[in-house]
This record gives C-alpha cells, sequence and structure tokens, in this order.
C-alpha cells in the first residue's frame, strides 16, 4: 500500500474512532431499534464509505476547503450511527450527536494539554516515550481518551433519557449547527497552520476545550428545560383539575346545607313515629353536616368542612385555629391546592396508625411578622415521602402533592420546609404578605 495512502487511512480511522466512540457513550441512554445488529452493519458499511471518500479527498487536494468537507465527512459518521441504530426522536439524536462531539473535542484538547505538560510535540508524536508510536502507546492513548468520554458521560449524560418538548427541538437544532459551525472551522484553520506554529495550535486547542464544555452545558441545559416545562405542564394541569374538584365540592356543600336546613324544620313532624333519642340523633348529624366553619378565608372553609367529614368517618380529630383573612391575596386555585394536598396528606399519615389518640392533625394559619404562616401537624408512623414520590397505589395521578405546594408558595416567593420531632410531622409553608395587607 501507497505510504501516503496508509498514513492517511491511520489518521482518519483514528479521528473517526474517537468521535464514534465519544458517541456512543452518550448512547447508552438511548433506546436500540429492533434487529440492532442489522442496523449497526448497514451503518458501518455506509461509515466506510464515508470515510473512504474523505480519504480520497484529502489526497486529491490538500487545502483548507477539502479539509473542512473531510471534517464535516469525520462528523457525519456518529451521526449515521445514530440515526439508523436508535430509536428516539431527531432532536434527541441531533442532542446526543452534538453531546458525542462536543467529549470528543474535550478528550482531544485535554490529551494535547497532556502531551504539552510532558514536552510531547504532538505534531510528531502520541506517544510520551518516544517518537515511534509502539502498541502500548496506542493502548495508553485509548484508554486516556476512553478514561476522559467516561468521564464527561458520567457527569453531561448519564441520566439523559427524556424526550424533548418543541421548544428544545428548536434549541437542538441550532446547537447542531453550531457545534458544525464553530467546531469544524477554527479545527482546520489550526491544523492548517500546525507546522508553522504549535503555539497556535494549543491557543486553539483551549478554544475547542471551551467550545466543548460549553456545548456540554447546553445539552444538559436543554433537557433540564424540557423536563422543567414538562413538570410546569403536569402542575398547571393538576391545579385547573383541583379548581374543578373544588367548584364541584362548594355546590355539593351548598345543597347539603340546604337541605340540612329543610329538614331541620321538618323534624317536628316526625316527633309521633320518632323516639326522642332518635331525633336527637338527627339533629346532631344534621348540625354537623350543616356546621359553619369561618375562618375568613371561603376556600379554607370549603377545605376544612370536607376534611372534617372524611375525618368524622374515620374516627380522626381535626382541629383548625386559622386567621383565613390573610391569606385571601391568593388565587383560589393556588389556596385549594394547597390545603387539600396538605391536609389530605395528614389524613393518608393518620390513618395508618393504630393508636386513637394520635389521630389528630392541627391546622394552624396565622401572621408572623410580614408573613403567613401556615403549619399542618400530625403524627405520622415512619419517614414522610418524598418530593414527587407517592405511597398511593396509583402513581400516575399521584405524587406531586408536595411538588405543586412548594410550586405554589414559590409563585408568591415563599417557601415551604418539613420537620419531625419523635412521632410528630409538621408542615410548615412561610409566604411574604402584599404591601398593601402591611399597612
Amino acid at each position: 500500500m501507497d505510504a501516503k495512502l496508509l498514513y492517511q487511512l491511520i489518521i482518519q480511522v483514528n479521528v473517526t474512532a474517537q468521535m464514534v466512540l465519544a458517541a456512543a457513550f452518550f448512547c447508552l441512554s438511548l433506546v436500540r431499534k429492533r434487529r440492532f445488529g442489522l442496523w449497526l452493519a448497514l451503518s458501518l458499511l455506509l461509515a466506510g464509505g464515508v470515510l473512504s471518500l474523505s480519504i480520497g479527498l484529502r489526497l486529491w487536494a490538500n487545502n483548507l476547503l477539502t479539509r473542512f468537507l473531510m471534517r464535516i465527512m469525520q462528523f457525519s459518521v456518529p451521526l449515521i450511527f445514530i440515526l439508523l441504530c436508535f430509536d428516539v426522536n431527531l432532536s434527541t439524536k441531533l442532542k446526543t450527536w452534538c453531546a458525542g462531539i462536543a467529549s470528543m473535542e474535550l478528550g482531544a484538547a485535554l490529551f494535547s494539554f497532556l502531551l504539552a505538560l510532558f514536552r510531547v510535540d504532538e505534531k510528531e508524536t502520541i506517544s510520551f516515550f518516544s517518537r515511534s508510536p509502539e502498541p502500548i502507546d496506542w493502548v495508553i492513548y485509548y484508554t486516556i481518551h476512553l478514561a476522559i468520554y467516561g468521564a464527561i458521560y458520567y457527569l453531561f449524560g448519564r441520566k439523559s433519557r427524556e424526550e424533548l418538548d418543541r421548544s428544545s427541538r428548536r434549541s437542538t437544532l441550532v446547537l447542531a449547527l453550531v457545534c458544525l459551525l464553530f467546531l469544524t472551522v477554527p479545527d482546520c484553520i489550526s491544523n492548517e497552520y500546525r507546522q508553522v506554529s504549535y503555539t497556535l495550535f494549543l491557543v486553539n486547542r483551549i478554544y475547542l476545550l471551551a467550545l466543548a464544555s460549553f456545548i456540554l452545558a447546553i445539552c444538559t441545559s436543554i433537557e433540564f428545560q424540557s423536563r422543567y416545562r414538562a413538570d410546569m405542564e403536569i402542575m398547571d394541569q393538576v391545579l385547573r383539575e383541583e379548581r374543578k374538584q373544588y367548584e364541584q365540592i362548594k355546590e355539593n356543600m351548598a345543597a347539603v346545607n340546604m337541605k340540612c336546613h329543610d329538614l331541620r324544620h321538618q323534624l317536628d313532624d316526625f316527633s309521633g313515629r320518632l323516639t326522642e333519642s332518635e331525633i336527637a340523633s338527627l339533629r346532631e348529624s344534621m348540625d354537623f353536616y350543616d356546621m359553619n366553619i369561618k375562618t375568613g378565608c371561603e376556600v379554607l372553609d370549603v377545605v376544612i368542612h370536607t376534611a372534617m367529614l372524611s375525618c368524622r368517618a374515620e374516627g380522626i380529630e381535626l382541629s383548625c385555629l386559622a386567621d383565613g383573612k390573610i391569606l385571601n391575596f391568593m388565587r383560589t386555585r393556588h389556596l385549594f391546592s394547597l390545603f387539600n394536598n396538605a391536609v389530605s396528606n395528614a389524613i393518608e399519615a393518620v390513618r395508618k396508625l393504630s393508636d386513637p389518640e394520635k389521630k389528630v392533625i392541627s391546622v394552624t394559619v396565622e401572621r408572623q411578622g410580614d408573613s403567613a404562616l401556615i403549619e399542618v401537624t400530625n403524627y405520622f408512623d415512619g419517614a414522610p415521602v418524598s418530593p414527587g414520590q407517592t405511597s398511593k397505589a396509583d402513581r400516575s395521578r399521584h405524587g406531586f402533592g408536595t411538588m405543586s405546594m412548594r410550586y405554589i408558595a414559590k409563585i408568591y416567593g415563599g417557601t415551604l420546609s418539613v420537620s419531625t420531632a419523635g412521632e410528630l410531622y409538621c408542615l410548615d409553608i412561610r409566604v411574604p404578605l402584599p404591601r398593601d395587607l402591611l399597612v
């Protein structure tokens, strides 16, 4: 084989292999297509064709344009594997490709600095020990690169499993174009003048290292933003459903109160048919269902009234000492979601207890300085459920309780904290009061 051709083959295969290996780490989190082996074989065939074409182009003409085209072809090889072998949407494939390319450039830059640290001229050899690389040198070369790729994947891509939303897909497309333009052009220019100034080559490596790090950070940010928007969309949907639930409960309460009011006036007609104790029992039940809870906040009244009905049926004592007027600046759906989730979680906790004396829930709302303090205290039998998790069987519809409460508190500039003291569990929500309420 011609020496020049062999030299170009080694260079092209080495660079392309680095790109594929770097991208392969980020492909670990992707879903493989059916008949993965067949798609992989087809990818290898196409990659071989692209590699042959790039070598031919490089031998045909050695200038800046051919270097640029050759680099584009090299960049396309890992994209071929990703496009053909994995069953995810195009934007996720592009994001994976961008992360892989950035990882490769980062690895190459770090290895160049490592060689420079040992006073090794990279344009002459990749060996730390001699000018003529031995097999052990190539083992060390790829071991270092694979270690760098693995570390980058662990930091940036290990948890990358989310499908991207529309906004993130647009950002990924822009990022892919940035990768092509800002990684290939400076790299080609530095290689063109590599023999003239090794210092310029290292300065360019610094640029590529910084840009590759930036691209990896953007990849992580794109997925984080996509996940955040998805969570917020679910949260908004939960709040809308809870607003409908509140309206329905409010209507039901009004209907029950009306019926209780009518029946109370009709009990005298049953005096000859029922005993005094039976009538007294009926009056007591109607008084309970028709009780008026006045905290100064209509939404809180509805939640506490409904919760008391549930607690009575299960032998749970619920007490409420609340200055609800200080919460009227908050939106109805936010108030309902906040208290409904807090009280429901407390009921869920005490329901599991066997000791009747510990089936107690306390709700307190008061002003403390410039803030409204909401406290819900109850006994519990173990560690509380973490935010975003649930102990309920229907996990598709639950698990956002504490998350939504924290989300609502943040909307109003407040905080949510949880503390335990022995068997007591305390949910503490503090929300700054508006200026007009501080006068």
